[in-house]
Protein backbone atom coordinates (compact mmCIF):
# COMPACT_ATOMS: atom_id res chain seq x y z
CA UNK A 1 0.00 0.00 0.00
CA UNK A 2 1.27 3.78 -0.63
CA UNK A 3 2.86 5.89 2.34
CA UNK A 4 1.62 9.10 3.10
CA UNK A 5 3.58 12.39 2.80
CA UNK A 6 5.21 14.52 5.26
CA UNK A 7 1.75 16.38 5.45
CA UNK A 8 0.00 13.39 6.13
CA UNK A 9 -1.65 13.44 3.20
CA UNK A 10 -1.88 9.75 0.68
CA UNK A 11 -1.37 10.67 -3.46
CA UNK A 12 -2.94 7.85 -5.20
CA UNK A 13 -1.72 7.40 -8.88
CA UNK A 14 -4.57 5.43 -9.70
CA UNK A 15 -8.35 3.85 -8.54
CA UNK A 16 -6.41 0.52 -7.67
CA UNK A 17 -4.47 2.43 -5.05
CA UNK A 18 -7.84 4.03 -3.88
CA UNK A 19 -9.40 1.15 -3.41
CA UNK A 20 -6.89 -0.28 -1.52
CA UNK A 21 -6.70 2.41 0.69
CA UNK A 22 -10.67 2.27 0.62
CA UNK A 23 -9.74 -1.55 2.16
CA UNK A 24 -7.71 -0.64 4.76
CA UNK A 25 -10.20 2.23 6.04
CA UNK A 26 -12.82 -1.03 6.33
CA UNK A 27 -10.43 -3.13 7.72
CA UNK A 28 -9.32 -0.73 10.34
CA UNK A 29 -12.66 1.00 11.06
CA UNK A 30 -11.07 4.05 10.03
CA UNK A 31 -12.24 7.22 8.22
CA UNK A 32 -11.12 8.49 4.39
CA UNK A 33 -11.71 12.16 3.15
CA UNK A 34 -10.25 13.52 0.24
CA UNK A 35 -8.33 16.87 -0.07
CA UNK A 36 -9.05 19.02 -2.65
CA UNK A 37 -7.96 22.80 -2.72
CA UNK A 38 -8.70 23.11 1.09
CA UNK A 39 -11.29 25.97 0.61
CA UNK A 40 -13.68 24.49 2.44
CA UNK A 41 -14.32 24.35 6.29
CA UNK A 42 -11.33 22.62 7.78
CA UNK A 43 -13.20 19.84 9.37
CA UNK A 44 -15.48 19.31 6.78
CA UNK A 45 -12.84 18.34 4.18
CA UNK A 46 -10.37 16.40 6.56
CA UNK A 47 -10.72 13.36 8.64
CA UNK A 48 -11.21 13.65 12.75
CA UNK A 49 -8.01 14.33 13.95
CA UNK A 50 -6.39 15.47 11.59
CA UNK A 51 -3.32 17.56 12.23
CA UNK A 52 -1.19 18.08 9.10
CA UNK A 53 1.10 15.34 9.64
CA UNK A 54 1.53 11.72 9.19
CA UNK A 55 0.05 9.11 12.18
CA UNK A 56 -3.00 7.94 12.98
CA UNK A 57 -5.09 5.40 11.67
CA UNK A 58 -7.51 7.92 9.27
CA UNK A 59 -6.82 8.27 5.43
CA UNK A 60 -6.58 11.54 4.19
CA UNK A 61 -5.79 11.79 0.10
CA UNK A 62 -4.96 14.16 -2.16
CA UNK A 63 -5.90 13.16 -6.01
CA UNK A 64 -3.21 15.22 -7.94
CA UNK A 65 -2.10 12.78 -9.86
CA UNK A 66 -5.49 11.84 -11.05
CA UNK A 67 -6.00 15.01 -13.27
CA UNK A 68 -5.96 13.50 -16.72
CA UNK A 69 -8.08 15.81 -19.40
CA UNK A 70 -9.31 13.58 -22.09
CA UNK A 71 -12.06 15.56 -24.86
CA UNK A 72 -14.37 13.74 -27.20
CA UNK A 73 -14.38 16.24 -30.14
CA UNK A 74 -17.12 14.49 -31.67
CA UNK A 75 -19.54 15.44 -28.48
CA UNK A 76 -17.56 18.25 -27.16
CA UNK A 77 -17.35 16.29 -24.06
CA UNK A 78 -14.49 16.42 -21.83
CA UNK A 79 -13.65 14.13 -19.07
CA UNK A 80 -11.74 14.95 -16.24
CA UNK A 81 -9.62 13.49 -13.40
CA UNK A 82 -11.07 14.34 -10.04
CA UNK A 83 -8.25 16.21 -8.60
CA UNK A 84 -8.00 18.40 -11.77
CA UNK A 85 -7.85 21.81 -10.18
CA UNK A 86 -10.12 24.39 -12.83
CA UNK A 87 -7.08 27.00 -12.33
CA UNK A 88 -4.32 27.62 -10.51
CA UNK A 89 -4.61 26.67 -7.48
CA UNK A 90 -1.03 28.55 -6.09
CA UNK A 91 -1.27 26.85 -2.50
CA UNK A 92 -0.94 22.91 -3.80
CA UNK A 93 1.07 21.41 -1.41
CA UNK A 94 2.21 18.96 -3.86
CA UNK A 95 2.84 21.60 -6.20
CA UNK A 96 1.20 20.05 -9.31
CA UNK A 97 -1.58 22.91 -9.97
CA UNK A 98 1.15 25.95 -10.34
CA UNK A 99 3.90 23.67 -11.69
CA UNK A 100 2.13 24.15 -15.18
CA UNK A 101 -0.80 26.38 -16.26
CA UNK A 102 -1.43 23.49 -18.61
CA UNK A 103 -1.89 20.92 -15.47
CA UNK A 104 -5.66 22.60 -14.78
CA UNK A 105 -8.88 22.09 -16.52
CA UNK A 106 -10.02 25.75 -18.02
CA UNK A 107 -5.89 25.86 -19.39
CA UNK A 108 -6.71 23.06 -20.89
CA UNK A 109 -10.32 23.34 -22.63
CA UNK A 110 -9.28 27.08 -23.64
CA UNK A 111 -6.69 25.82 -25.99
CA UNK A 112 -9.19 23.27 -27.51
CA UNK A 113 -11.33 26.05 -27.93
CA UNK A 114 -13.92 24.81 -25.62
CA UNK A 115 -15.31 26.40 -22.35
CA UNK A 116 -17.67 26.49 -19.68
CA UNK A 117 -20.01 28.93 -19.41
CA UNK A 118 -20.51 29.54 -15.75
CA UNK A 119 -17.58 29.97 -13.91
CA UNK A 120 -16.58 30.59 -10.58
CA UNK A 121 -14.79 34.00 -9.47
CA UNK A 122 -11.80 32.06 -8.03
CA UNK A 123 -10.34 28.83 -9.78
CA UNK A 124 -8.47 27.13 -7.14
CA UNK A 125 -11.30 24.10 -6.40
CA UNK A 126 -10.76 20.83 -7.80
CA UNK A 127 -13.47 19.64 -10.07
CA UNK A 128 -14.37 17.12 -7.56
CA UNK A 129 -14.82 19.21 -4.29
CA UNK A 130 -16.04 21.88 -6.72
CA UNK A 131 -19.16 19.73 -8.00
CA UNK A 132 -19.37 17.73 -4.27
CA UNK A 133 -20.23 21.47 -2.57
CA UNK A 134 -22.92 22.90 -5.02
CA UNK A 135 -20.67 25.64 -6.14
CA UNK A 136 -20.97 27.49 -9.26
CA UNK A 137 -20.48 30.98 -10.82
CA UNK A 138 -22.33 34.00 -10.68
CA UNK A 139 -25.27 33.35 -13.16
CA UNK A 140 -29.03 32.76 -13.38
CA UNK A 141 -28.69 32.23 -17.20
CA UNK A 142 -25.97 29.19 -17.07
CA UNK A 143 -25.38 26.21 -14.17
CA UNK A 144 -22.08 24.57 -13.71
CA UNK A 145 -24.18 22.04 -12.77
CA UNK A 146 -26.00 21.32 -16.33
CA UNK A 147 -22.86 20.65 -17.88
CA UNK A 148 -22.28 17.48 -16.03
CA UNK A 149 -22.80 14.50 -17.65
CA UNK A 150 -21.35 12.25 -15.97
CA UNK A 151 -19.54 10.86 -12.23
CA UNK A 152 -17.45 7.75 -11.95
CA UNK A 153 -16.59 7.57 -7.72
CA UNK A 154 -15.17 4.94 -5.52
CA UNK A 155 -18.07 4.00 -3.30
CA UNK A 156 -17.57 3.00 0.40
CA UNK A 157 -17.09 -1.17 -0.11
CA UNK A 158 -14.25 0.14 -2.48
CA UNK A 159 -16.79 -1.17 -5.49
CA UNK A 160 -16.18 1.51 -9.04
CA UNK A 161 -19.20 3.10 -10.03
CA UNK A 162 -20.21 5.39 -12.39
CA UNK A 163 -23.22 7.41 -12.31
CA UNK A 164 -24.47 9.23 -15.87
CA UNK A 165 -27.27 12.01 -16.62
CA UNK A 166 -30.77 11.11 -17.28
CA UNK A 167 -34.16 12.39 -17.58
CA UNK A 168 -35.35 10.62 -14.52
CA UNK A 169 -34.64 13.10 -11.54
CA UNK A 170 -34.88 10.63 -8.96
CA UNK A 171 -32.16 8.94 -10.56
CA UNK A 172 -28.73 8.35 -8.06
CA UNK A 173 -26.71 10.87 -10.14
CA UNK A 174 -29.13 13.37 -8.81
CA UNK A 175 -28.24 12.35 -5.51
CA UNK A 176 -24.19 11.45 -6.08
CA UNK A 177 -22.93 14.66 -7.03
CA UNK A 178 -23.77 17.53 -4.50
CA UNK A 179 -22.54 15.07 -1.64
CA UNK A 180 -19.53 16.77 0.40
CA UNK A 181 -17.20 13.32 0.15
CA UNK A 182 -20.11 11.29 1.66
CA UNK A 183 -20.47 9.25 -0.90
CA UNK A 184 -17.77 8.24 -2.52
CA UNK A 185 -14.72 9.56 -3.77
CA UNK A 186 -14.75 10.87 -7.26
CA UNK A 187 -11.81 9.84 -9.81
CA UNK A 188 -13.80 11.46 -12.87
CA UNK A 189 -16.16 14.05 -14.43
CA UNK A 190 -17.50 14.44 -17.57
CA UNK A 191 -18.67 17.81 -18.24
CA UNK A 192 -20.76 19.30 -21.49
CA UNK A 193 -18.56 22.18 -23.05
CA UNK A 194 -19.59 24.80 -25.32
CA UNK A 195 -17.78 26.95 -27.94
CA UNK A 196 -14.89 29.57 -26.45
CA UNK A 197 -16.39 32.75 -26.55
CA UNK A 198 -15.60 36.35 -25.44
CA UNK A 199 -17.49 38.75 -22.88
CA UNK A 200 -17.55 42.24 -22.76
CA UNK A 201 -18.63 44.40 -19.60
CA UNK A 202 -18.46 46.90 -16.88
CA UNK A 203 -17.49 47.30 -13.05
CA UNK A 204 -19.25 50.65 -11.58
CA UNK A 205 -18.38 51.54 -7.79
CA UNK A 206 -20.65 53.86 -6.33
CA UNK A 207 -23.04 54.35 -3.28
CA UNK A 208 -25.42 51.44 -3.02
CA UNK A 209 -27.96 53.92 -3.45
CA UNK A 210 -26.56 54.94 -6.80
CA UNK A 211 -26.66 51.91 -8.62
CA UNK A 212 -28.38 51.36 -12.09
CA UNK A 213 -31.07 49.58 -10.09
CA UNK A 214 -32.63 49.94 -7.12
CA UNK A 215 -30.59 47.95 -4.48
CA UNK A 216 -33.10 48.48 -1.76
CA UNK A 217 -36.76 49.31 -3.58
CA UNK A 218 -39.26 47.29 -5.79
CA UNK A 219 -38.39 48.57 -8.82
CA UNK A 220 -39.66 51.02 -11.73
CA UNK A 221 -40.53 51.48 -15.45
CA UNK A 222 -37.15 53.45 -15.78
CA UNK A 223 -35.05 51.70 -13.01
CA UNK A 224 -35.16 47.51 -12.19
CA UNK A 225 -35.54 45.80 -9.10
CA UNK A 226 -31.67 44.10 -8.13
CA UNK A 227 -33.84 40.76 -8.04
CA UNK A 228 -34.79 41.93 -11.85
CA UNK A 229 -31.32 43.29 -12.57
CA UNK A 230 -29.89 39.42 -11.44
CA UNK A 231 -32.25 37.87 -13.39
CA UNK A 232 -31.29 39.50 -16.46
CA UNK A 233 -27.34 39.88 -16.19
CA UNK A 234 -25.70 36.83 -17.95
CA UNK A 235 -22.79 37.09 -15.16
CA UNK A 236 -22.95 39.63 -12.44
CA UNK A 237 -21.20 39.86 -8.63
CA UNK A 238 -21.90 42.87 -6.57
CA UNK A 239 -20.06 42.97 -3.37
CA UNK A 240 -21.51 45.76 -1.05
CA UNK A 241 -19.25 47.52 1.35
CA UNK A 242 -22.22 48.24 4.37
CA UNK A 243 -19.67 49.81 7.04
CA UNK A 244 -21.77 52.84 8.06
CA UNK A 245 -19.15 55.86 6.48
CA UNK A 246 -19.00 53.65 3.60
CA UNK A 247 -22.47 52.33 2.07
CA UNK A 248 -20.77 51.43 -1.26
CA UNK A 249 -21.52 48.63 -3.77
CA UNK A 250 -19.26 47.37 -6.68
CA UNK A 251 -21.00 46.06 -9.28
CA UNK A 252 -19.44 43.83 -12.09
CA UNK A 253 -21.67 42.89 -15.23
CA UNK A 254 -20.55 41.06 -18.83
CA UNK A 255 -22.58 39.18 -21.16
CA UNK A 256 -21.47 37.17 -24.02
CA UNK A 257 -20.14 39.23 -27.03
CA UNK A 258 -22.18 39.62 -30.20
CA UNK A 259 -21.36 40.51 -33.48
CA UNK A 260 -22.13 43.90 -32.85
CA UNK A 261 -20.19 44.08 -30.12
CA UNK A 262 -16.85 44.54 -32.31
CA UNK A 263 -15.26 47.16 -33.50
CA UNK A 264 -12.22 48.61 -34.28
CA UNK A 265 -11.35 49.10 -30.39
CA UNK A 266 -12.07 45.64 -29.75
CA UNK A 267 -11.31 43.87 -33.19
CA UNK A 268 -12.90 41.51 -35.06
CA UNK A 269 -12.84 38.12 -35.26
CA UNK A 270 -9.91 36.32 -35.43
CA UNK A 271 -8.13 39.14 -34.63
CA UNK A 272 -9.68 40.07 -30.91
CA UNK A 273 -7.81 42.41 -29.12
CA UNK A 274 -8.71 41.90 -25.42
CA UNK A 275 -8.63 44.39 -22.77
CA UNK A 276 -9.00 42.50 -19.66
CA UNK A 277 -10.81 43.13 -16.65
CA UNK A 278 -8.70 44.84 -13.83
CA UNK A 279 -8.95 43.12 -10.55
CA UNK A 280 -9.43 45.13 -7.45
CA UNK A 281 -6.02 44.85 -5.84
CA UNK A 282 -4.83 44.99 -9.97
CA UNK A 283 -1.47 46.97 -10.15
CA UNK A 284 -0.42 45.82 -13.73
CA UNK A 285 -0.48 42.56 -16.25
CA UNK A 286 2.43 40.43 -15.13
CA UNK A 287 4.02 37.53 -16.97
CA UNK A 288 4.25 35.07 -13.48
CA UNK A 289 0.94 35.78 -11.71
CA UNK A 290 2.06 33.38 -8.78
CA UNK A 291 5.40 34.66 -8.47
CA UNK A 292 4.64 38.63 -8.76
CA UNK A 293 0.84 39.55 -7.86
CA UNK A 294 0.83 37.43 -4.76
CA UNK A 295 3.18 39.68 -2.99
CA UNK A 296 1.32 42.66 -4.23
CA UNK A 297 -2.12 41.30 -2.68
CA UNK A 298 -0.25 39.47 0.49
CA UNK A 299 0.87 43.80 1.07
CA UNK A 300 -3.18 44.67 0.58
CA UNK A 301 -4.29 41.72 2.39
CA UNK A 302 -1.64 42.99 5.69
CA UNK A 303 -3.55 45.96 5.51
CA UNK A 304 -7.18 44.83 5.93
CA UNK A 305 -5.99 42.49 8.29
CA UNK A 306 -4.75 45.49 10.60
CA UNK A 307 -7.71 47.59 10.09
CA UNK A 308 -10.03 44.10 11.11
CA UNK A 309 -7.89 43.46 13.94
CA UNK A 310 -7.40 46.75 15.67
CA UNK A 311 -7.42 47.84 18.89
CA UNK A 312 -5.68 44.31 19.69
CA UNK A 313 -2.43 45.50 17.63
CA UNK A 314 -2.67 49.12 19.15
CA UNK A 315 -2.62 47.53 22.65
CA UNK A 316 0.26 45.32 21.70
CA UNK A 317 2.44 48.83 20.26
CA UNK A 318 0.77 51.24 23.03
CA UNK A 319 0.62 49.10 26.18
CA UNK A 320 -2.94 48.23 27.99
CA UNK A 321 -3.20 52.13 29.74
CA UNK A 322 -2.12 54.35 26.55
CA UNK A 323 -4.18 52.43 24.23
CA UNK A 324 -7.24 52.73 26.76
CA UNK A 325 -6.76 56.46 26.18
CA UNK A 326 -6.01 56.71 22.19
CA UNK A 327 -8.98 54.07 21.32
CA UNK A 328 -11.79 56.21 21.91
CA UNK A 329 -10.26 58.71 20.34
CA UNK A 330 -9.80 56.17 17.01
CA UNK A 331 -13.08 55.41 17.46
CA UNK A 332 -14.71 58.28 16.73
CA UNK A 333 -12.42 59.38 13.48
CA UNK A 334 -11.70 56.11 12.22
CA UNK A 335 -15.51 56.19 10.08
CA UNK A 336 -13.80 58.49 8.51
CA UNK A 337 -10.66 57.30 8.21
CA UNK A 338 -11.98 54.12 6.71
CA UNK A 339 -13.45 55.28 3.49
CA UNK A 340 -10.03 57.40 2.66
CA UNK A 341 -8.23 53.74 2.89
CA UNK A 342 -10.68 52.05 0.66
CA UNK A 343 -10.61 54.79 -2.31
CA UNK A 344 -7.05 53.23 -2.47
CA UNK A 345 -8.30 50.45 -4.07
CA UNK A 346 -11.75 50.56 -5.45
CA UNK A 347 -12.81 54.57 -4.94
CA UNK A 348 -16.40 55.95 -6.12
CA UNK A 349 -16.07 56.52 -10.09
CA UNK A 350 -16.98 60.03 -11.49
CA UNK A 351 -16.49 61.62 -14.47
CA UNK A 352 -12.96 62.02 -14.13
CA UNK A 353 -12.91 58.24 -12.79
CA UNK A 354 -15.14 56.64 -15.28
CA UNK A 355 -16.48 53.07 -14.39
CA UNK A 356 -14.43 50.42 -15.37
CA UNK A 357 -15.15 48.78 -18.81
CA UNK A 358 -13.14 45.70 -20.28
CA UNK A 359 -13.95 43.02 -23.10
CA UNK A 360 -11.89 39.38 -22.97
CA UNK A 361 -11.58 35.65 -23.47
CA UNK A 362 -14.08 34.06 -21.49
CA UNK A 363 -10.69 32.83 -19.71
CA UNK A 364 -9.20 35.67 -19.32
CA UNK A 365 -11.97 37.64 -17.01
CA UNK A 366 -14.80 35.74 -15.73
CA UNK A 367 -12.69 34.18 -12.59
CA UNK A 368 -11.93 37.64 -11.68
CA UNK A 369 -10.96 36.61 -8.31
CA UNK A 370 -8.21 34.40 -9.71
CA UNK A 371 -6.04 35.27 -6.26
CA UNK A 372 -8.59 37.74 -4.05
CA UNK A 373 -10.48 35.05 -2.75
CA UNK A 374 -7.79 32.27 -1.60
CA UNK A 375 -7.75 31.61 2.25
CA UNK A 376 -4.16 31.53 2.41
CA UNK A 377 -4.11 35.07 1.57
CA UNK A 378 -6.49 36.82 3.50
CA UNK A 379 -7.81 34.42 5.84
CA UNK A 380 -11.49 34.32 5.89
CA UNK A 381 -13.97 32.63 7.21
CA UNK A 382 -16.96 32.61 5.15
CA UNK A 383 -20.91 31.62 5.33
CA UNK A 384 -22.92 31.45 1.84
CA UNK A 385 -26.59 31.84 2.24
CA UNK A 386 -28.55 30.72 -0.74
CA UNK A 387 -31.77 32.65 -0.66
CA UNK A 388 -35.35 31.96 -3.27
CA UNK A 389 -34.32 34.71 -5.56
CA UNK A 390 -37.99 36.51 -5.32
CA UNK A 391 -37.13 37.45 -1.57
CA UNK A 392 -34.06 39.34 -2.43
CA UNK A 393 -35.90 42.81 -1.72
CA UNK A 394 -36.78 41.71 1.52
CA UNK A 395 -33.40 40.21 2.32
CA UNK A 396 -31.52 43.34 1.40
CA UNK A 397 -33.68 45.77 3.06
CA UNK A 398 -33.22 43.21 6.45
CA UNK A 399 -29.62 43.16 6.31
CA UNK A 400 -29.66 46.94 5.75
CA UNK A 401 -32.24 47.69 8.89
CA UNK A 402 -29.32 45.17 10.73
CA UNK A 403 -26.52 47.18 9.51
CA UNK A 404 -27.95 50.31 10.65
CA UNK A 405 -29.68 49.18 14.32
CA UNK A 406 -26.18 47.05 14.97
CA UNK A 407 -23.44 49.11 13.17
CA UNK A 408 -20.07 47.95 13.30
CA UNK A 409 -20.80 44.31 14.81
CA UNK A 410 -23.17 43.18 11.78
CA UNK A 411 -20.93 45.33 9.23
CA UNK A 412 -16.91 44.50 10.39
CA UNK A 413 -14.44 45.91 8.16
CA UNK A 414 -15.12 44.10 5.42
CA UNK A 415 -17.53 43.40 2.59
CA UNK A 416 -20.72 41.51 1.40
CA UNK A 417 -20.77 39.77 -1.97
CA UNK A 418 -24.05 39.12 -3.47
CA UNK A 419 -24.39 36.43 -6.39
CA UNK A 420 -26.93 34.82 -8.35
CA UNK A 421 -27.91 30.82 -9.05
CA UNK A 422 -29.61 29.40 -11.64
CA UNK A 423 -31.87 26.26 -9.98
CA UNK A 424 -30.46 22.64 -9.76
CA UNK A 425 -31.69 19.34 -9.55
CA UNK A 426 -28.97 17.64 -7.39
CA UNK A 427 -30.86 17.12 -4.51
CA UNK A 428 -28.79 18.18 -2.02
CA UNK A 429 -27.53 21.39 -3.69
CA UNK A 430 -28.32 24.67 -1.61
CA UNK A 431 -30.04 25.69 -5.18
CA UNK A 432 -32.41 22.75 -5.41
CA UNK A 433 -35.39 23.42 -7.23
CA UNK A 434 -35.07 27.22 -6.81
CA UNK A 435 -33.59 30.24 -8.42
CA UNK A 436 -31.00 32.04 -5.85
CA UNK A 437 -29.77 35.24 -4.45
CA UNK A 438 -26.46 34.20 -3.00
CA UNK A 439 -25.40 36.47 0.31
CA UNK A 440 -21.70 35.72 1.01
CA UNK A 441 -20.66 36.98 4.44
CA UNK A 442 -16.76 37.12 5.19
CA UNK A 443 -15.28 37.40 8.84
CA UNK A 444 -11.48 37.79 9.41
CA UNK A 445 -10.13 35.01 11.07
CA UNK A 446 -7.40 37.62 12.54
CA UNK A 447 -10.69 38.78 14.43
CA UNK A 448 -11.36 39.00 18.38
CA UNK A 449 -14.42 36.30 17.96
CA UNK A 450 -15.86 33.01 16.94
CA UNK A 451 -16.71 34.28 13.21
CA UNK A 452 -19.92 31.42 13.45
CA UNK A 453 -21.04 33.86 16.54
CA UNK A 454 -20.76 36.75 13.63
CA UNK A 455 -22.79 34.43 11.28
CA UNK A 456 -25.21 33.65 13.64
CA UNK A 457 -26.83 36.72 13.43
CA UNK A 458 -27.68 36.62 9.85
CA UNK A 459 -28.75 33.29 9.86
CA UNK A 460 -31.23 34.28 13.14
CA UNK A 461 -31.94 37.31 10.83
CA UNK A 462 -33.56 35.29 7.80
CA UNK A 463 -35.20 32.96 10.44
CA UNK A 464 -37.31 35.95 12.06
CA UNK A 465 -38.06 37.69 8.63
CA UNK A 466 -39.57 34.30 7.19
CA UNK A 467 -36.94 34.30 4.71
CA UNK A 468 -35.56 30.44 4.06
CA UNK A 469 -32.40 29.69 2.97
CA UNK A 470 -30.13 27.12 2.74
CA UNK A 471 -25.79 27.20 3.46
CA UNK A 472 -23.20 26.93 0.69
CA UNK A 473 -21.60 23.23 2.42
CA UNK A 474 -18.53 24.29 1.76
CA UNK A 475 -18.69 27.17 4.28
CA UNK A 476 -19.58 27.80 7.51
CA UNK A 477 -23.10 26.17 8.15
CA UNK A 478 -25.68 27.04 11.17
CA UNK A 479 -27.12 24.28 13.76
CA UNK A 480 -28.77 22.22 11.53
CA UNK A 481 -29.79 17.99 12.18
CA UNK A 482 -31.81 15.51 11.04
CA UNK A 483 -35.15 17.62 10.96
CA UNK A 484 -33.61 20.58 9.58
CA UNK A 485 -32.19 18.72 6.69
CA UNK A 486 -36.22 17.07 6.23
CA UNK A 487 -37.86 20.23 6.31
CA UNK A 488 -34.65 22.17 3.81
CA UNK A 489 -33.96 19.55 1.27
CA UNK A 490 -37.36 17.32 -0.46
CA UNK A 491 -34.87 14.51 -1.80
CA UNK A 492 -33.33 14.33 2.34
CA UNK A 493 -34.85 10.34 2.52
CA UNK A 494 -33.93 9.95 -0.60
CA UNK A 495 -30.23 10.89 0.06
CA UNK A 496 -30.46 9.07 2.99
CA UNK A 497 -31.04 5.63 1.96
CA UNK A 498 -28.56 6.07 -1.22
CA UNK A 499 -25.77 7.15 1.37
CA UNK A 500 -26.00 3.97 3.83
CA UNK A 501 -26.22 1.65 0.59
CA UNK A 502 -23.02 3.52 -0.85
CA UNK A 503 -20.89 3.89 2.62
CA UNK A 504 -22.36 1.02 4.80
CA UNK A 505 -19.24 1.07 6.38
CA UNK A 506 -19.35 4.70 7.37
CA UNK A 507 -15.14 5.31 6.17
CA UNK A 508 -16.81 8.58 4.99
CA UNK A 509 -18.65 9.93 7.76
CA UNK A 510 -16.96 12.59 10.03
CA UNK A 511 -17.90 13.71 13.11
CA UNK A 512 -18.63 16.79 11.66
CA UNK A 513 -20.32 15.91 8.81
CA UNK A 514 -22.31 13.44 11.45
CA UNK A 515 -23.63 16.00 13.83
CA UNK A 516 -24.51 18.79 11.08
CA UNK A 517 -26.57 16.05 8.74
CA UNK A 518 -28.15 14.34 12.09
CA UNK A 519 -26.91 11.40 10.66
Amino acid sequence: MIQPDSNGLYHPANESDIIDLVNVAIQNKAQVRVRGAAQSVNSGVFTDGYTGAAGGKNINMELDMLRQVTPDRATMQVTVGGGCNLGVDPYDPSGTSQANEANNLFFQLNKLGWAIQNVPNATHQTIAGFISTGSCGGSMQHSFDECIVSVRMIDGTGKVQVFTKSADLDDPFYGVVVSMGLLGIITQVTLQCVPAFNIIGSQNTSLATATEFQFFGPGSSTQPSFQQFLMDTEFAGIIWWPFETLKRAIVWQARTMTASDYNQQTGYPPNFTPKPYESLFYLKKLKNPVADQLPIEAAFSAGFKLIATWPDWLVSILGPEKAAMAEPIIEQIFPYIYPLLTDISFPCNTAANPPQQFWDAWLGSLPMDEFENSNNLFDLAYTEMWIPIEKTEATINAMENLYNTAGYSATGFYDTVILAAKSSDFWLSPGYNQASVRINMMWFNKNIGDPVAFFQQFWSLMDSQNIPFRPHWAKSLPAMGAAYMTAKYPKWGQWQALRAKMDPNNIFLTDYWSSQLGI
